[in-house]
C-alpha cells in the first residue's frame, strides 16, 4: 500500500523499528524523546542501533541540505512583536501622564503592564515563526537548540530585565537583539548579564551541597524485599492521590477500585477506566505510607521504575530518586545565567524555596502562617507594626503584611492548616498532623515549588525523598531501651509497636480526637483522628481503626536535612553526614553499634572486603525485576 509522506518522514521512519513507524506525526524534540524512551524500556537491545541510525539520518540531512542554516531575514522583527510594542508604548505613555500616580505607583504599573505581555508575546512569535518555517523556530521545535524565550529575544524583545536582587526594572525593552538595544535598554540589561556570571560561580556550590544532602537522605532507601507479606494491616495502607495525576503511571493500586485489585499497575488505560467509573481519588502504594522496618523500601511501594518493572532486592532507588531531583535543581540554579536577568524568567529564587523545605529554619520571611490549634477563627485585625493578628481560641497568629489570608472570621480550622499564602512549613505539618500526613504535604509542597521554578520533577521520586527526610520521632517516655528525649527512626520503631492497654477498635467517626494505634492509609501511629482525617478514611472505605484516648509516648519530629544523619542508629553511618564530633560523642555515650549488613552502605564500605557481595546492599540481579501480568495487570 503506497504511503503518503514527506522525504523526512520516510528517512526517519526507515531508521525506526516497524512498530514505531508513523508517517503522520510531527517529529519534534518531545516525540523523539518519547520514542527513544519507549525503545529503551521495552526493547533495550535495539536502543543503540536505532539511536545510531537516527544520528546518521540527522548528520546526512544536515550535510546535504544545510540543516538549520539561516539568513538575515530569519532575524527580522516579528509582526506580532511590532503590534505588541505599539500597544505597550501607548499604555506606558498613559501611565506616565496619569497625575494621580506617584513615581513608585507609575513604576509598579509599568512593570505589571509589560509583564502581562511576556508569555503571550513568546507564544505569538513562536507560532508566527513556525508558520513562516523560520529555521530558528525549527531548531527550537526539534529540541536541538534554544527555547521559545530565546526566539523572542531574537525576533521581539525581552520586555523587562531584573536588577541584581531580582527586582524588575521599570524600563520596557522593546527592541530585539537583532535590531539592537537603546542605551537605556542596554544598561538595564547589564544587571542581568553580570548577575548571571555571579550566579554561575556561586549557585553550583549551593546546589551541589543540596544534592549531596539528598543523597544522604536517600542512601538507606534500598529495596529489601518485594512486599511486607507478614503485615496483616498492609492492605489498608496507601497514599491518596487524584486519579488524573499523570505521575500515577507506574505506581500500584493500594485499595481496590471497581474491577481493579490491589497491586494493579496504574497505566494511562487503567486510570482512564477508573475515571470512567466516576472515581476522583484513589490510594496508591507509596513510600509515604509504608516501608520496611530496617529503613529500606518494598518493591511494590516503589512501583515500576526506569527498567520497566519492579526494582530488584538491593536496588538503590533512594539514591536514584535523589539524583533525578538534584540534576534539574542544579540546572535551575544556573537559569539566571540563561535567562540573562529577563523578568519573568526562572532564577535561583526557586532553589531558595526548595532548600527551605529541606532545612525548615525556625524563622523565615517566606513561611506561611499555620494554625496552632483547632477551632473557629474568632478575629482578624491589623497589627500595630503592620500585618495582621488572626485569633483562634484566644491564640494570636501573626500574618505578614504581604501575605493573603485564606480564611475568614467564623471558619473552622485544624492545627497545622495553612492560614495564609507563602511556603508551607513541613515541620509544622509533621508536628500537628503526624509523620504520614507530613510526608504527603511535603510531597505536594516540594512538587509545586519545583513546578513554579520551571523544573520538572516526578512525584514518585519526591515520595522517596520524603520517606528519607521525614522519619523520626522524639520520645516523651521510656520505650524499650530508649529514654525520654531520644530521637529515633520511626520505621524501625513502628514494627515493634503494639497497641497499648485500653485501645479501642471502631468506626473512625466514633473515635474522634483519639490517636491511631495502628498505621492506616498513609497516617502513622499517633495521628489524631481529626474531622479531616476521619473524612479521608471514610472516603477510602476504612470501616475500622485502632485508636487510644491518650497520645502515644512520642511526638513526631522533623529533622532538617543537614542534621538527619546525626540521629542515624548506626554510629558509622553518621560519618556520612555533618557535625561529626557531636554525632560521634552521642554514639559513644549511648553505646552505638554498626551493622555492615544493614541498609546503609557505609559500614560495609568501611570494611571494604566483599563490599556489595552480601547483606541488604548486595547488588541486585536484573532477572529479579518483576513485570506485570499481561492479563490482569497485577504485580
Amino acid at each position: 500500500m503506497p504511503v503518503k509522506a514527506t522525504i523526512g518522514q520516510l528517512l526517519v521512519n526507515e531508521a525506526l523499528p516497524e512498530k514505531y513507524r508513523d508517517y503522520n506525526r510531527v517529529m519534534d524534540g518531545k516525540t523523539v524523546q518519547k520514542i527513544l524512551q519507549d525503545i529503551a524500556e521495552n526493547d533495550p537491545d535495539n536502543y543503540r542501533p536505532v539511536l545510531k541510525k537516527m544520528f546518521d539520518v540527522g548528520r546526512d540531512v544536515a550535510y546535504t541540505t544545510g540543516g538549520f542554516s539561516f539568513g538575515l531575514d530569519s532575524l527580522s522583527t516579528a509582526v506580532s512583536a511590532k503590534k505588541a510594542n505599539l500597544e505597550i508604548k501607548a499604555k506606558v505613555r498613559d501611565i506616565q501622564r496619569n497625575p494621580l500616580l506617584d513615581d513608585k505607583a507609575k513604576n509598579d504599573k509599568i512593570i505589571e503592564t509589560v509583564l502581562g505581555y511576556q508569555s503571550k508575546l513568546e507564544k505569538d512569535i513562536m507560532e508566527e515563526s513556525k508558520a513562516e518555517q523560520n529555521p530558528l523556530a525549527l531548531q527550537v521545535l526539534s529540541g536541538s537548540r534554544g527555547k521559545p524565550g530565546n526566539l523572542k529575544s531574537l525576533r521581539g524583545g525581552d520586555l523587562l530585565y531584573t536588577d541584581h536582587r531580582d527586582r524588575a526594572i521599570p524600563i520596557p525593552v522593546l527592541n530585539s537583539f537583532s535590531s539592537g538595544l537603546t542605551p537605556a535598554e542596554y544598561f538595564a540589561g547589564s544587571f542581568g548579564a553580570r548577575k548571571g556570571v555571579v550566579d554561575t560561580k556561586f549557585a553550583v556550590q549551593h546546589s551541589g551541597f543540596f544534592s549531596k544532602q539528598l543523597n544522604q537522605l536517600g542512601h538507606r532507601l534500598i529495596v529489601t524485599g518485594r512486599d511486607a507479606e507478614d503485615d496483616e494491616y498492609a492492605a489498608t495502607r496507601g497514599m491518596p492521590v487524584d486519579v488524573d495525576d499523570p505521575d500515577n503511571e507506574g505506581a500500584l493500586l493500594a485499595i481496590p477500585v471497581g474491577p481493579y485489585k490491589r497491586n494493579t499497575v496504574l497505566t494511562p488505560k487503567v486510570m482512564k477506566a477508573i475515571q470512567d467509573l466516576g472515581v476522583k481519588r484513589i490510594a496508591v502504594r507509596s513510600p509515604v505510607a509504608m516501608g520496611s522496618p530496617d529503613g529500606g523500601l518494598y518493591a511494590r511501594d516503589v512501583g515500576i521504575r526506569e527498567r520497566g518493572g519492579l526494582p530488584g532486592t538491593g536496588d538503590f532507588v533512594g539514591i536514584a530518586a535523589a539524583q533525578a531531583l538534584g540534576e534539574p535543581i542544579s540546572q535551575g540554579t544556573l537559569s539566571s545565567k540563561h535567562s540573562g536577568g529577563v523578568a519573568g524568567g526562572k532564577s535561583i529564587s526557586g532553589f531558595k524555596v526548595l532548600n527551605q523545605l529541606i532545612q525548615s529554619p525556625k524563622q523565615s520571611p517566606y513561611w506561611a502562617t499555620h494554625a496552632q490549634a483547632d477551632g473557629k477563627i474568632d478575629e482578624i485585625k491589623p497589627a500595630p507594626t503592620g500585618g495582621y493578628f488572626l485569633t483562634i481560641k484566644g491564640m494570636q497568629h501573626y500574618v505578614n503584611p504581604d501575605a493573603a489570608i485564606n480564611y475568614k472570621v467564623g471558619d473552622e480550622v485544624e492545627a497545622g492548616d495553612i492560614l495564609t499564602d507563602g511556603v508551607p512549613n513541613p515541620a509544622e505539618f509533621v508536628r500537628h498532623k503526624g509523620l504520614g500526613e507530613g510526608r504527603r504535604q511535603f510531597v505536594n509542597a516540594f512538587r509545586k515549588s519545583m513546578q513554579d521554578a520551571g523544573l520538572g520533577a516526578n512525584r514518585r521520586n519526591i515520595e522517596v525523598l520524603s520517606r528519607g527526610l521525614i522519619n523520626h520521632i522524639r520520645l516523651t517516655d521510656e520505650v524499650g531501651e530508649n529514654m525520654p528525649e531520644d530521637v529515633i527512626p520511626y520505621d524501625m520503631f513502628e514494627r515493634s509497636w503494639k497497641p497499648r492497654d485500653g485501645y479501642q477498635v471502631g468506626a473512625p467517626k466514633n473515635l474522634r480526637n483519639r490517636y491511631l494505634e495502628r498505621p492506616t492509609l498513609h497516617y502513622s501511629v499517633g495521628t489524631r483522628l481529626t474531622p479531616s482525617v476521619i473524612k479521608e478514611l471514610d472516603e477510602f472505605g476504612i470501616k475500622e481503626v485502632t485508636a487510644h484516648q491518650e497520645p502515644p509516648p512520642f511526638e513526631p519530629h522533623f529533622l532538617r536535612g543537614l542534621d538527619n544523619l546525626q540521629y542515624d542508629p548506626d554510629w558509622m553511618t553518621r560519618m556520612l553526614g555533618s557535625n561529626l564530633q557531636k554525632g560521634t560523642l552521642k554514639s559513644v555515650w549511648a553505646g552505638g553499634i554498626a551493622d555492615e549488613s544493614g541498609t546503609s552502605f557505609v559500614p560495609s564500605l568501611a570494611k571494604s572486603v566483599g563490599f556489595g557481595q552480601s547483606g541488604k546492599i548486595k547488588g541486585f540481579d536484573p532477572k529479579e525485576i518483576a513485570k506485570p501480568n499481561e492479563s490482569t495487570g497485577v504485580l
